[in-house]
């Protein structure tokens, strides 16, 4: 029995299963079609939003164009008038032009967040009707036709005369302009902004003249549609643009405007900052004032960091106000620059980070004269990549920054002014020559190159004791470290000069076999000239 009592129900809720995809398809609003608009020799009549008596917003649309281009053959024009019916218990509103029924309009055609009532709607639509039939008539006025001819003619002429003028003066303003920049080059020798500056104003006024031309065109076929009926409804539209646009460029200028001035403020600040952390830094690069931790040849560096940081504080501060900072455009533009900046920055970084390196090391400067590696040469420019080194063969060198931090660095030059810069050369000469003599040939050789300085006195040593010669050292100074090379060769010529005017040869031997002799320097041969007994006082290291 129990089963027989549960059957039904489960038979009815296989039903409600079955049924449910059909009942939410029925409970389904159905579409709405799409409305039309009533437009007739440009003028927006009435909009249709629903059916009637079968025929679709689009049909009703058409239909009533038909009939008002009918009315409008009419010999008089014929007056407009709204009728209230009832039909089938639903109710609407008849357009009329005299006894012909234009169009209706039902409740369901008005706009629901308009507040209109249906009999407000068709009164518009029967003004806006009777505009389009007495637009007909006027058009087909042969007096009207040439009154809006000729006054199209004379437009035509006003505005061509118009932009005539604006090209003649947007000539004389780029005539002007370019004898300016001509003027200004002339004065400074080419070098200068005068052509960027003048050039930017130059841009600004052809802007300006483009903008009044479109303007005088706006107007002119304003006035040239508005002669005519059918066409009037356009000129109204152009010129209802022509304010809309203006009207919303201001409301952007204006609001932009606050954030424009405080841009301009933060820009003001920055640059007298700026202005005065140059003065101080350059004070203190030419020596009057000193500021701690802060040397001369250090201070053009720090002071471009502290400028950079400086304008780096205010840009972080101003683009805020930057009028369209916060729109996806600037948003794309900084993720794209932020992303190129990290791809190129790793090589740029190093190079930068050796050049602060090397400018607060204070290991090199303009004009000294350096040994780096194999290259030799005088310094000529120090930037933030690279050092820049010209030769003896007048050859410009670059060497990148991150190279220098990992090579060393002679400097001849930074003891020059108090100490002089040290000149050295080499010899080896046989054991057979008496080592005093060789002493005094070398400095005698020094004392000789006008080049070299007379005081510290030139010092030999003797660095090593090979096989078969004895290795001198000639230690001398001179005055200008740029001249290293020819000082070098002079003192090279004046040693050969030296030991061949008394018979010394310079040579180092090499022997096959053991000589049949001991290879000595006689006792009687010491002091051989030009050196004296008091040479053998002189330290032997």
């Amino acid at each position: 029995m129990r089963s027989l009592v549960r059957l039904p129900h489960s038979l009815v809720a296989l039903l409600i299963l079955l049924l449910m995809p059909i009942l939410a398809l029925a409970a389904e609003k159905p579409p709405q079609p799409e409305e039309a608009n009533l437009v007739v020799a440009n003028r927006h009549i009435a909009t249709f939003r629903a059916e009637f008596g079968g025929a679709t917003p689009r049909a009703r649309a058409e239909r009533a164009a038909r009939r008002i281009e009918l009315a409008s053959e009419a010999v008089k024009p014929l007056k407009t008038n709204t009728v209230s019916y009832s039909l089938d218990g639903k109710s609407g509103i008849a357009i009329r032009a005299g006894d012909q029924i234009l169009f209706a309009l039902v409740p369901a055609d008005l706009e629901a967040d308009a507040g209109l009532t249906l009999e407000a709607t068709a009164a518009k639509a029967a003004e806006e009707a009777q505009r389009v039939l007495d637009a007909y008539h006027e058009q087909a006025d042969v007096k009207g036709i040439v009154r809006g001819v000729l006054l199209t003619l004379l437009a035509t002429a006003i505005a061509i005369g118009l932009l005539w003028a604006l090209l003649r003066a947007g000539r004389r303003v780029t005539e002007s302009v370019q004898q300016r920049i001509e003027r200004k080059l002339a004065a400074t020798a080419g070098v200068g902004w005068a052509r960027y500056t003048y050039g930017i104003v130059l841009r600004v006024a052809q802007v300006i003249l483009i903008a009044l031309a479109l303007v005088l065109i706006d107007v002119w076929l304003t006035f040239v549609l508005k002669q005519f009926p059918i066409t009037e409804p356009l000129g109204d539209h152009l010129i209802d643009y022509l304010f809309r646009y203006t009207g919303h460029f201001g409301d952007a200028l204006l609001g932009a405007l606050p954030g424009l001035v405080a841009v301009a403020i933060i820009i003001v600040i920055a640059q007298a900052v700026a202005g005065m952390v140059r003065s101080i830094f350059d004070a203190a690069q030419s020596g009057n004032l000193s500021l701690p931790g802060v040397h001369p040849e250090t201070a053009s560096a720090t002071r471009r960091i502290v400028v950079g940081g400086v304008w780096a504080f205010a840009f972080a501060l101003a683009y805020p106000y930057i009028p369209g900072s916060s729109t996806d455009v600037f948003k794309g533009v900084s993720v794209l620059l932020g992303f190129l900046f990290t791809l190129g920055s790793a090589g740029v970084m190093s190079q930068l980070m050796g050049g602060l390196v090397l400018t607060y090391a204070r290991a090199l400067r303009i004009g000294d004269y350096v040994k780096i590696g194999e290259i030799e040469g005088v310094v000529r420019e120090l930037s933030t990549l690279s050092v820049k080194i010209v030769n003896i063969r007048n050859e410009e060198i670059t060497i990148p920054n991150a190279v220098l931090l990992g090579s060393a660095i002679y400097n001849y030059s930074r003891r020059a002014d108090s100490q002089g810069t040290m000149l050295s050369t080499k010899v080896t000469i046989g054991y057979d020559a008496p080592w005093r003599q060789v002493h005094a040939l070398l400095i005698e050789a020094a004392r000789r190159v006008p080049a070299i300085r007379k005081t510290p006195d030139p010092t030999v040593y003797q660095r090593a004791l090979n096989d078969f010669y004895v290795e001198y050292e000639l230690f001398c100074q001179i005055h200008e470290a740029q001249q290293r090379v020819p000082v070098l060769s002079a003192l090279h010529a004046s040693i050969q000069d030296c030991f061949n005017e008394y018979g010394v040869q310079i040579m180092s031997p090499h022997f096959f076999e053991q000589p049949a002799q001991p290879v000595l320097s006689p006792k009687s041969q010491w002091h051989a000239p030009p050196a004296t007994p008091a040479d053998s006082e002189r330290p032997r290291s």
